[in-house]
């Protein structure tokens, strides 16, 4: 096709605030001929323009069919000029008339002179190059672009008992099977969309265009995302620089896309709407087929549970609430329930608690608390679940699941408090705080009987861990504080603190808990006990005696331990940031035991907490008594750590083992995209462990493995952190080995959930692409109902017929190898014809 004229015309379109600068052309073209001398001449759609013939005459005619259908014969003599065939036609005649052949013969005179006068007509025939022309109306050669929808959201119903996607492929199989009829004059581009476009196919011939429908068996809708904006700027591109006859694109409408990468401030809605200007300027039309339903209240039927913790830690047969949130759309007045079930880690399922929800709106959001009692001890799954009711369109919502570790027993403690100080106060607040932890609280006063009544506390398996406070011997008593040291002996944990009352001040190095604590105690330190108020005398006794250390003091890290790890990479900086005690107590050593160990000290090397065991039981020796003043100085979260792992470790239940490797995780449910990170690190009571490497690996429900890249790290202790890769929907596990023998390894089970933005809105958007069809609306641009196909196929055909152009078919005589070949036998034969015979007669 060679383009032989344009008209131009220029517009700019300001919306959105963008400008689109867009140049119309009128084309007139001229097709050349094939083997058989054919030329076409397409005309500029303007009425009146002129026609070019290829003679280089001129006629005049409408694009909409005012010049067609007429056949007429025609002269197109060589350069152009009649005269000189004429003139050659004399010089001609004069040479056959006075060049006669030389002979009398009559005979042979009329035969050589018919054949030569016949090889002029001949040469004169080809020159006047007698025409048969015809001109038609025919549509100018264009391409449609059918573009539909890939996306997830596809496979939601359609309103009308099916799903979206058969409904489209329908849709599309009818419309290509009308195109087929128009292949003459159009060309149909096939491409495909969600958050991006990909061209399935194209074809130039009906039996082609029929047989598009075939290559939709290539495409799924399995897109994460909707972007129409980029479904029509991929359908302009589609036309492969021919004109556009129009888009035809296919959906639900519902725009899911983000924003640009780039950071601008254009969305994609508004890059659909400026795909749809940039048509309307190149006068191109935009016909919409809208699938799916339109968001109408009631129409969309849904339940969703939200809000559920990811993880719990509890202890075996602890009262605990589970709490979350139940969503509901378009299921007024509808009873729902709701069931709470145990998973365990061999995948058996156990309904525990369930609920009937009684909806009075359409739309609601219900807060929800079930109370629980934890299992035994194990690795579970906790699964709240909302019945699937009638109509649901999305189902994967309807439960949430909570991974659980559940321990042997929760933990029971009795504090035993002298004079009330804030200590006490703060210590409670930090420790009653946790679920799985239940205080009790016994203040000794001066008025009261000593020694108090302690026997039904101090009865076998009635407490864990006992607490004793600045609380003077005498007042517990010699037979009482020996039930207190079989208690430790059959496993309870006792833990003392600092004060002016308490270890060899208060008496206790003469009694039956001087075998039972980790330190040495001084018997000459004792000092008579005070049952009231003591006088300020003897606080500066007490405070100045042998017994106590004067402060500042500030607190050093003498071992890792889980105890004094305080939450954060470098734990010797924790204890740097909290404040100085004003005293503590000092020890007169510590024994030499197996499993006795200092973990704080002061900068002198006195220790100031000291764990050990007794019998089954676990031990502790604090020597400070005020670390309420950490949580004054905003240091909170220090001071629960500190004393919630101090009572787990106790119990031998602590958070933290000392050879074993730690995982954590921000969140232990996340989408697939998420690419959360992770943390693992090496708790070991050994010193030495720069030599030991971590490394993890992923573990799927069918155990197979994946090892995963990690960037390590060590400050005292071996360090790995990495990143989840993006998963498939399900359950995995995060696995962290050491690379020496005796190291427990850390496993951490986490959930990827399907958290599609095609399935969460599951409403079409009919009146969006409406709105679209209707930028075009002055080229014809329309919206129409997939059950309205023939009416689109009608409206295609009609905006081709507008699209006519007069065409000029010429056949000359030589220009096609035929006839050029036709001519050329005649004129030689003649000439060969008379000059064989003029050899045969023996002339010259």
């Amino acid at each position: 096709m060679v383009w032989i004229g344009t008209r131009s015309s220029n517009r700019n379109v300001d919306r959105h605030g963008l400008d689109v600068r867009q140049r119309t052309t009128k084309r007139v073209s001229v097709v050349t001929g094939d083997a058989i001398g054919v030329d076409r001449v397409f005309v500029g759609t303007d009425p009146g323009q002129p026609v070019l013939s290829a003679a280089g005459g001129t006629a005049t005619g409408d694009s909409r069919g005012g010049v067609g259908g007429m056949t007429q014969f025609d002269w197109d003599p060589i350069y152009g000029s009649a005269w000189v065939a004429v003139l050659a036609a004399i010089a001609i005649v004069l040479v056959i008339a006075r060049v006669t052949p030389p002979t009398d013969d009559p005979v042979r005179r009329r035969w050589l002179v018919g054949l030569r006068s016949f090889a002029a007509l001949v040469l004169l025939l080809a020159a006047m190059r007698p025409a048969l022309v015809r001109t038609d109306n025919r549509p100018t050669p264009a391409t449609l672009v059918v573009a539909i929808d890939a996306s997830k959201s596809m496979t939601l119903p359609d309103g009308d008992g099916g799903d979206r996607w058969s409904s489209q492929q329908r849709a599309t199989e009818q419309l290509l099977a009308g195109l087929a009829p128009l292949a003459e004059s159009l060309d149909v581009a096939l491409i495909a969309y969600d958050g991006r476009s990909t061209t399935v196919a194209q074809a130039s011939d009906g039996e082609g265009i029929a047989g598009l429908a075939a290559k939709l068996e290539n495409v799924q809708p399995v897109g994460d995302a909707t972007d129409l904006g980029q479904a029509i700027r991929a359908a302009i591109d589609a036309s492969s620089g021919n004109p556009l006859a129009g888009v035809v694109l296919m959906g639900d409408g519902t725009q899911t896309a983000s924003a640009g990468a780039g950071g601008g401030a254009t969305t994609s809605s508004a890059a659909a709407q400026r795909g749809a200007e940039v048509l309307d300027s190149l006068g191109v039309p935009m016909w919409t087929v809208p699938t799916g339903p339109p968001d109408g209240g009631d129409t969309a039927r849904d339940i969703a549970v939200a809000n559920l913790p990811d993880s719990f830690q509890l202890f075996a047969g602890n009262q605990f609430d589970v709490a979350f949130t139940l969503q509901t759309q378009g299921m007024a007045n509808t009873q729902i329930p709701v069931t709470v079930s145990w998973i365990s880690d061999d995948g058996t399922e156990t309904e525990q608690r369930s609920r009937q929800v009684d909806t009075r709106n359409s739309s609601e959001t219900l807060a929800m608390t079930i109370p629980m009692t934890a299992p035994p001890p194990g690795l579970y799954r906790l699964k709240v679940q909302a019945e699937e009711q009638p109509g649901e369109w999305v189902t994967g919502n309807n439960a949430q699941t909570a991974f659980v570790e559940v321990r042997d027993g929760g933990g029971r403690i009795l504090l035993i408090e002298g004079t009330a100080r804030p200590e006490q106060t703060f210590l409670r607040r930090a420790l009653r705080r946790f679920p799985d932890l239940e205080l009790d609280y016994v203040p000794i006063r001066g008025d009261r009987q000593w020694p108090v009544d302690l026997q039904g506390a101090l009865q076998p398996g009635r407490y864990d861990i006992y607490l004793i406070g600045d609380v003077d011997a005498n007042a517990i008593g010699d037979a009482q504080l020996k039930l207190l040291a079989e208690r430790v002996a059959e496993g309870s944990g006792l833990v003392m603190i600092g004060g002016f009352g308490t270890f060899s001040v208060g008496g206790y190095a003469d009694g039956p808990l001087s075998d039972v604590l980790p330190i040495k105690l001084d018997a000459a330190l004792r000092r008579q006990p005070v049952r009231g108020v003591m006088s300020p005398a003897e606080l500066s006794a007490r405070a100045e005696g042998a017994g106590q250390i004067s402060g500042p003091i500030e607190i050093e890290v003498a071992r890792n331990h889980p105890i004094v790890d305080l939450g954060s990479g470098d734990p010797a900086a924790v204890w740097n940031s909290l404040p100085a005690m004003p005293g503590a107590n000092r020890f007169a050593g510590t024994k030499v035991a197996a499993g006795t160990q200092v973990l704080l000290k002061t900068a002198n090397d006195e220790p100031l907490l000291v764990i050990g065991s007794y019998g089954q039981g676990r031990v502790a020796a604090v020597a400070f008594d005020e670390t309420y003043r950490w949580w004054r100085a905003g240091k909170a979260e220090a001071h629960r750590r500190f004393w919630r792992q101090l009572m787990l470790w106790l119990m031998s239940r602590e958070d933290q083992g000392g050879d074993s490797v730690i995982i954590e995780m921000d969140s232990r449910r996340f989408a697939a995209d998420a690419a959360p990170e992770f943390r693992a690190r090496l708790q070991s009571l050994a010193d030495d462990t720069d030599d030991i490497t971590l490394s993890a690996s992923l573990l799927d429900s069918a155990d197979q493995q994946t090892p995963l890249e990690v960037t390590a790290s060590s400050d005292g202790q071996p360090r790995i952190s990495g990143t989840i890769p993006e998963l498939a929907p399900g359950f995995y596990r995060l696995v962290v080995r050491a690379d020496q023998d005796g190291v427990e390894p850390g496993e951490l089970a986490f959930q990827v959930t399907e958290t599609s933005r095609e399935l969460s809105r599951p409403m079409a958007d009919p009146l969006y692409l409406q709105q679209l069809a209707e930028m075009t609306s002055a080229h014809g641009g329309k919206a129409f109902d997939p059950r309205q196909i023939d009416q689109l196929i009608d409206r295609i055909s009609e905006k081709r017929r507008s699209a006519e152009a007069p065409v000029i078919e010429r056949q000359r005589l030589g220009d096609g190898p035929i006839s050029g070949w036709l001519v050329f036998l005649l004129f030689a034969g003649a000439l060969s014809a008379e000059w064989l015979l003029r050899r045969r007669w023996g002339m010259a």
